[in-house]
This record gives C-alpha cells, structure tokens and sequence, in this order.
C-alpha cells in the first residue's frame, strides 16, 4: 500500500493550530499520514507530540523583527529542504509568509496558506503597507489560498491579494469547523455553570453579558465596557462577564476602561482558561463589537451553546451572524447601537430563547467539525493525486 504523505503545519503560534485543527490532525495521523507541528513556544507544541506529531519549535514573531525574521526564515528553509515533507499548509500572516517563501525556495510545489482575517485593516500608514505587501506576497507563493469566510474574500479582492483562480472557501467558511458535542449546553454543563457563577458572585437572577476575545482596542472591548457602564446605572441587575488577556503589543486600552474592567460592581475578569464553554453556559448572550474578523469563532461557539449574539457589521460577523435571527448586528465603533442592542436582548427573554435555537440549527447544519475535517481531506487529496478531478469536489463552495 502506497505510504501516506508527510504535512507540516505552521504557525506562528501552536494555539491557532491546537484550538482550530486539533481534530484535523487527529484524523490525519489515524489514516496514517506523517504529522508535523512547526511553530513557537515548545510547552504547547509537547501537546502535539502526544498526540503523535513530530514537532519543530522555531520562534516566529508576530510582530514585524527583520532580524528575527530573517532567522527564522533560514531554520525554516533548512528544515524544509531536509525534510520529505509533501505539504506546507500554514496559518496566520507571519506564519504564512515565512512558510510560503521557505518552502518555495525548498522547491515543496503543495503549498497552502489559509488566511484567517487581514491583520492590516486597522492600521495605518507604512505599517499598513507592509502588512498589504507581505500578505500579497504570501498568496502569490502559495499554490493554493483558503479563505475563511465570503466576507473575506470580498475583502482580499479589494485590497487585490491572491488571483481568483488560487483562493477558495471550504463549505460555508470557518477554518475547520466546530466540535459541537464539546459545544453544547448539556445538564452537566449547566450544572457547573451555576457553580461558576456562584463563584464570581453573580446573583441567580441576573442577566449575563459575555465577551470572550483578546482585551485589544480592535476587539472594541472599551466601547462594551462604556454601554454596559451606562446600561447597569439602569439596571443593576446585569452582570458583564469579561474572559481574555490584555495584550499590549496590540495596542493599549484606555486608562478607565482598565480601571471599570478591575473596579466596577457589575463586570467579572478572567483571563483566558480551559474549558470555556463552562463560561458560555454562565451567559445569556454574548457581545463582540470587534472592528474586524475573518470567521469569529466566539461567535460560533455561542451559538452552538444557544446563545444570541450581538455583533458588528464588518468582516466575518457578517457571516457568522444572521442578523434578527441568530443574534443582532450593529453599527461598528457606535456605543449607542451597542447600548440599544443590549437593552432589546436583556428586556426579551423570549427572543433570546429563539435566537439562541435557531443559532444552534445553523451551527449543526452549516459548521460541524466532521464536514471541515472531509473538506480537508479531499482538498489534499485533490492537490496530491492528479486521479481526483475538479468535479468530485463537491464539498466545495
């Protein structure tokens, strides 16, 4: 029987690969393909070598290090030319350009780069130019570009990143899928969340806002913490549930968005932790007032845990949230169409109840991990062996 080809995953950080490819992988090393994990930090990447995958740790920046990259680029380049690996599949933006030009130079021809979100979109000046160069640069060298969402592909088309005949979305987008058994509010769940709530002192009766991201300005965290300030002198029976890490390299937030996340009677902080679908079950809707995405995953989470959300009208949200049916979408950057959202949804029990229904039929129907992890396989199948045609894709859209 012929052997199973080699794939090396890359990524400048392991998390996007353990929290979005996880059951990917796992599926691929029971049909016995070669697995490898290249990324940084290696404690993360000991998890991978459990499961069975060879791992290579290489420190990649997130931030633009010439020096550093540069660095990287060579071990890179070194592994991939004395490696017999068959694909390079990488993710996020420095990841994927480091990858994309290592693995050219080392002459591997299956070449893949799935672009998560456009990182430049709020930045500015030469930064922001940069960042355009190197994604263009990113899809021109890889052979294939997935895309994680619709809106996305809108978006790289007017920024005039990738050629159509390279990008493509798998199914409906996201990048692999849900586990939406891990992503359900069962009795047990429900059981531990109370226990939860309990612990953070938040009152049986209270109605729980959540927002689950990194704590960054573009994640619009200091306009949430502003409605919810002004929402609570109303009602002080609301409660803002706050789960994420602050990350300065990402921009600093306010001085009193700080203060009211660490002193304000109403919000509860926690970084980020394991099991986080106990905490969605802590909550009654979720918030995400991002400035931008590529395909939240917060916001399939929630709603595979029947949980409305509200969300704004930029890319990704838009397709993840089907607005007055699944959740609410809003104007970005707009504390007062924020502010009214959350009153609708806090004064509507019922229509939360619908919502959050409906959300957990279209993640069964449309975002399933099982679908993903097939789109994967007959994608690398597709590239791999000249016998699979265009037309058999038909998990393709």
């Amino acid at each position: 029987m012929r052997q199973k080809p080699a794939i090396c995953f890359v990524s400048s950080i392991p998390m996007t690969l353990w929290n979005f490819y996880r059951l990917l992988i796992v599926r691929l090393l029971e049909e016995g393909y070669s697995v490898t994990i290249l990324s940084s930090s290696i404690h993360p990447l000991k998890e991978f070598e459990r499961m069975g995958c060879s791992i290579v740790p290489v420190e990649i920046t997130r931030t633009i290090s010439p020096w550093k990259d540069f660095v990287s680029l060579l071990k890179l380049a070194r592994y991939f030319r004395n490696s017999k690996v068959s694909i390079v599949h990488a993710h996020t933006p420095k990841g994927g350009l480091l990858a994309m030009i290592a693995a050219a130079t080392a002459g591997i021809r299956h070449r893949f780069y799935t672009c998560h979100g456009l990182a430049f979109d709020t930045e500015k000046g030469l930064k922001r130019l940069v960042m355009i160069l190197s994604e263009r640069l990113t899809c021109r060298l890889a052979h294939q570009v997935l895309v994680v969402s619709p809106s996305l592909l809108q978006k790289m088309a007017q920024y005039r990143i990738g050629t159509d005949a390279k990008k493509m979305i798998l199914g409906n987008g996201t990048a692999c899928g849900l586990d939406i058994k891990t992503f359900d509010r069962t009795l047990e769940l429900e059981a531990q969340s109370r226990q939860i709530r309990d612990s953070l002192k938040i009152p049986p009766e209270a109605i729980v806002v959540g927002f689950i991201g990194r704590l960054v300005p573009d994640k619009g965290i200091h306009l949430l913490v502003q409605a919810f300030s002004e929402l609570y002198r109303e009602n002080d029976q609301v409660r803002l549930l706050v789960i994420g890490n602050l990350e300065p390299h990402r921009g600093i937030l306010p001085e009193e968005t700080l203060r009211l996340l660490h002193e304000h009677d109403g919000i509860r902080r926690l970084d980020f932790t394991h099991g986080i679908e106990r905490y969605y079950a802590c909550m009654d809707f979720l918030v995400l007032p991002t400035r931008r995405e590529g395909f939240p995953y917060t916001l399939l989470e929630a709603a595979a845990m029947r949980i409305p959300v509200i969300a704004t009208m930029v890319t990704g949200c838009v397709d993840a949230v089907v607005d007055r049916v699944t959740g609410l979408l809003i104007e970005p950057e707009s504390t007062a169409a924020l502010l009214a959202a959350m009153r609708t949804l806090v004064m509507d029990p019922g229509l939360r109840k619908a919502m959050g229904q409906a959300a957990r039929k279209r993640i069964e129907e449309k975002f399933r991990a099982d679908l993903y992890i097939q789109y994967h396989q007959e994608f690398y199948r597709h590239h791999l062996d000249p016998q699979v045609s265009d037309h058999q894709l038909s998990t393709f859209e």
